[in-house]
């Protein structure tokens, strides 16, 4: 057989594998469907209606309601049934009785509710289980009345390993029956895809954006040296970082640019990561006032790894927990900070002063942008280009929300803090890396 033949048969015997693994695939999926009508044997009638879907860093959170007029209910939990493995799960709901049924939720906090990163390779269908008094059981199919579609979910690297996720929603004909239903497709990847991350880390200001300056050092740059010092130890820890600068930047770069396609917000929003940790040197009126470590979060948090990125840097670089005194310290080192009430009185009257439809902003939004903006619906973000000149945060109204920390590593216009950032720059990325590690891969030194 001449090299001509053998080359066209090669090719041939290539596109016919290729063929049969996509038919293979194909295949497959509908099988997992067909192969969940058990599943659905013992559901009600009645749907639960979802009116609120969104994943936050990690976690997937629902609310909605059940019309129901049974008053005798003991216990409401989501359920993740599986076909024949020991991977389902179930996550307790909270709800409250309202005059037309049932209204429930997964959690009051945006970084709790269902895990993400716990599931296991799998199908996993999600209904809504009522458990009465008298010890009988209901399950609900959940029906999506939101005006969000499907979402695909890529777990953080580890051990050079990802899951790749489809949160979907379908619907299941049995009989005569047609039945609306959610389901997770939990599957294995050789990688995550290019445009995909595991963590952002945000250098804080930057290009013309000097942030603050003392002693002739300025904030843009020394937060620039410890952000690619922490890219670099979690890349050697396995994990995808994308940098939302690297000190390229020109004077155009600024704080009218952070909306821009390549600002600091969309950069972030576009990188499809889990957390993103901004970087940052605090400043006070008056130097030497006042010294330490914040740590800053949005609201609705459970803020345990807040308190972890606090305390790890403080034993790390030797330093102390700032004593700013003010009404959104909420343990120390850790702040939340909203828009107070004279904060939104004054964001609405420049709103009518020049010329725009006034934001949607309560007490419960975040106040510094980079933890707002970044968390879409989750955390209120609101820059949606209507302000002129002022640029559009592109992923403002998406259900897909990254889990985000400001990090103020200490006050430049502190002698002790500033000295100790300039020697001992180590000690402060080995606490923001060890607070990471310990969080994302339970490690603890």
């Amino acid at each position: 057989m001449n090299t001509s033949k053998l080359l066209k048969l090669c090719v041939g015997l290539l596109t016919t594998l290729f063929i049969l693994l996509i038919i293979y695939s194909i295949c497959s999926y509908f099988i997992k469907i067909n192969n969940a009508k058990n599943v659905f044997d013992e559901i009600e009638n009645d749907e639960a209606s979802l009116s609120e879907y969104i994943v936050y860093g990690t976690h997937l959170n629902l609310k909605g309601s059940i019309n129901l007029s049974n008053e005798n209910i003991k216990n409401i939990t989501l359920c993740l049934n599986t076909k024949g493995t020991d991977n389902a799960k179930e996550v307790k709901l909270n709800y409250n009785k309202t005059a037309s049924g049932i209204e429930f939720y997964t959690s009051d906090l945006i970084n709790e509710g269902i895990d993400l990163e716990d599931l296991k390779i799998d199908m996993y269908y999600i209904f809504v289980k009522v458990e009465y008094l008298d010890g009988t059981n209901k399950l609900y199919s959940i029906k999506n009345n939101t005006e969000y579609d499907d979402i695909e979910y890529y777990s953080i690297t580890k051990n050079n390993k990802n899951n790749k996720m489809n949160i979907k929603f379908s619907v299941q004909n049995i009989e005569d029956r047609k039945i609306n239903y959610m389901f997770i497709d939990v599957s294995g990847v050789k990688k995550l895809p290019k445009d995909v991350y595991d963590i952002v880390i945000d250098p804080g200001h930057g290009g013309g954006d000097t942030g603050a300056e003392y002693g002739g050092y300025r904030e843009a740059d020394l937060a620039l040296k410890c952000a690619k010092q922490v890219k670099k130890e979690l890349e050697d820890l396995g994990f995808k970082v994308k940098i939302t600068r690297d000190g390229t930047e020109g004077d155009e770069y600024n704080t009218k640019t952070v909306y821009n396609e390549d600002g600091r917000v969309n950069v972030t929003g576009a990188s499809r990561a889990k957390y993103v940790f901004s970087i940052h040197l605090n400043s006070i009126d008056k130097p030497n006032s006042q010294s330490g470590v914040e740590i800053y979060a949005p609201t609705r948090m459970n803020l345990s790894f807040a308190k972890s990125l606090a305390g790890n840097i403080v034993k790390y670089a030797n330093t102390s927990y700032s004593d700013l005194d003010v009404i959104y310290k909420v343990d120390d080192g850790v702040y939340v900070r909203a828009f107070t009430e004279e904060g939104i009185k004054k964001s609405t009257n420049e709103a009518i002063k020049k010329g725009y439809e006034p934001y949607h902003i309560t007490e419960n939004t975040p106040y510094l942008y980079m933890l707002r903006e970044t968390g879409g619906i989750a955390t209120g973000a609101y820059v949606d280009g209507r302000r002129g000149g002022y640029g559009k945060n592109l992923y403002c109204n998406s259900n897909i929300g990254l889990e985000a920390y400001l990090i103020e590593m200490g006050y430049i216009n502190n002698n002790t803090d500033l000295d100790n950032m300039l020697n001992n720059q180590e000690g402060y990325v080995k606490g923001i890396v060890t607070a990471i590690k310990e969080k994302i891969l339970g490690d603890d030194d």
